[in-house]
């Protein structure tokens, strides 16, 4: 008999994966809700969109479905109750999954970990939308960050320092999906209001959220694909990319582009 781990490791559909976890959520009690299913879909945008090949794209989205499977979900319980990383692995093993994908999602976090210890690169994948989409989501403190500043917040406070190998990567992309949709609201934007319309565990309706954010973020980057295929302004787009580099400390001033980034700097004087 297939082991839960197979299930979901072989399933390359991103919804039938979701539909997995939820199962074992009935089954066995694992942390999962609608919070969960966001930021492995940001995931999913990302490495599909941005079409990141150097990883396991099955790999990635199963460990963003179960890297925080046995969080309390409770604010008061989570000190008295916090499960220890040796914990996790164990329960994982128990499922199925191997040494390879214990590491991956216990590194979703730096807490505890040595700086020096050399990560999996799909752990840098689950550290950004652990934190960018944890931003996203309203809880009992705070309300939700809007994607402008949970961008900022990610960028220039909670991991300015940090050697995440896919950073800069994942703030081109933030900036791609707002700037596509044809309305006044960016694509990752409106993903966010529409899934915190969704009760914390309403799983069908977090689904039904899921399959219109694909269709229509699809139809946008086919757009898109079609724009550059029939002699878009290429550097139109340039221009566009340089004035968002606002998080390099340094970005080249591309060929064809001196002009209009002069003019740009002397209009700011």
């Amino acid at each position: 008999m297939a082991t839960v781990a197979e299930y979901i490791l072989n399933e390359p559909d991103f919804i039938k994966k979701v539909e997995v976890a939820n199962y074992l959520k009935k089954k066995n009690n694992i942390y999962f809700n609608t919070q969960v299913i966001l930021k492995a879909e940001i995931a999913r945008q990302f490495i599909d969109y941005m079409e990141i090949d150097d990883v396991d794209r099955n790999f990635v989205l199963s460990a963003c479905l179960m890297f925080d499977c046995l969080k309390i979900d409770s604010p008061e319980e989570v000190n008295r109750l916090e499960k220890s990383q040796e914990e996790y692995k164990d329960y994982l093993l128990s499922l199925g999954f191997d040494e390879r994908f214990c590491k991956v999602c216990n590194e979703h976090s730096r807490v505890g970990h040595d700086s020096n210890e050399k990560r999996e690169k799909e752990s840098d994948i689950l550290e950004l939308v652990d934190q960018f989409g944890g931003m996203l989501v309203n809880r009992s403190d705070r309300l939700a960050f809007t994607v402008d500043e949970a961008l900022e917040i990610l960028m220039n406070k909670n991991m300015k320092d940090v050697d995440n190998v896919y950073k800069n990567k994942f703030a081109e992309f933030v900036d791609v999906m707002e700037q596509l949709d044809d309305s006044k609201v960016g694509m990752l934007t409106r993903f966010q209001n529409n899934m915190n319309c969704v009760k914390k565990y309403d799983i069908p309706d977090a689904v039904r959220v899921l399959y219109e954010t694909i269709e229509r973020n699809d139809k946008a980057f086919a757009r898109r694909r079609e724009f550059f295929r029939n002699g878009g302004n290429l550097l139109d787009e340039l221009v566009k990319a340089r004035n968002k580099l606002r998080y390099f400390e340094m970005a080249p001033v591309l060929p064809g582009m001196e002009k209009d980034y002069n003019e740009q700097s002397e209009d700011k004087i």
